[in-house]
């Protein structure tokens, strides 16, 4: 999981379709993915694993998540993120648990089970009082993540999402190609000369 969140670190434009198969339309639209991951040190995993009574020495690290317009620059606090937890199992690489502060359906304290297939696909599942969400996520490339998720409530699947993350480019990767731009450009001008 910590290679996996690593490999996440950055901004992602995400393009989502959501199809609700209840009474609601469906819905689509683009926002930004900014994923930051952090050290076992990082007071979060302090706090939220004490809040769910779970031993923070367990802790591997783990991520702050936020969602955000990309047409917009917004002002990012922790109350805005959400945060998760790794707690590995110890012996497995591929399998343990997140803890996350809030749940996307129910906002409240939540513990989930990840595995990770050979083909380095992650699944997590997140059982709610009333539902279960699975979520499977991985990398097409190291530029481009799919993700797909369900909600499944007593009575059958409500709703299910399809998203294709593409990596924005840093302030500081745009400078690098932009120098390397000029780099080229003055040597073909020294040619012609």
């Amino acid at each position: 999981m910590r290679e996996f969140l690593e490999a996440s670190r950055g901004v992602w434009l995400t393009r989502r379709a959501v199809h609700h198969l209840d009474h609601q339309d469906d819905e689509s639209g683009d926002s930004n993915l900014v994923i930051e991951p952090f050290s076992c040190f990082d007071p979060a995993v302090q706090q939220i694993c004490q809040a769910l009574d779970i031993d923070p020495g367990l802790a591997a690290g783990g991520a702050r998540f936020w969602w955000e317009s990309n047409l917009k620059p917004l002002a990012r606090t922790e109350d805005q993120a959400a945060v998760v937890i790794d707690i590995p199992i110890e012996g497995d690489p591929s399998r343990g648990f997140l803890v996350r502060d809030k749940g996307y359906v129910e906002k409240q304290p939540v513990l989930s089970e990840y595995v990770f297939s050979p083909d380095g696909v992650m699944t997590v599942t997140t059982r709610y009082d009333s539902n279960v969400g699975t979520e499977r996520c991985w990398f097409v490339t190291d530029q481009v993540r799919m993700r797909v998720s369900s909600v499944q409530c007593l009575d059958g699947v409500s709703m299910t999402t399809y998203c294709t993350e593409l990596r924005c480019p840093s302030v500081e990767d745009l400078q690098a190609v932009r120098a390397s731009a000029e780099a080229l450009a003055t040597r073909l001008v020294s040619l012609t000369h």
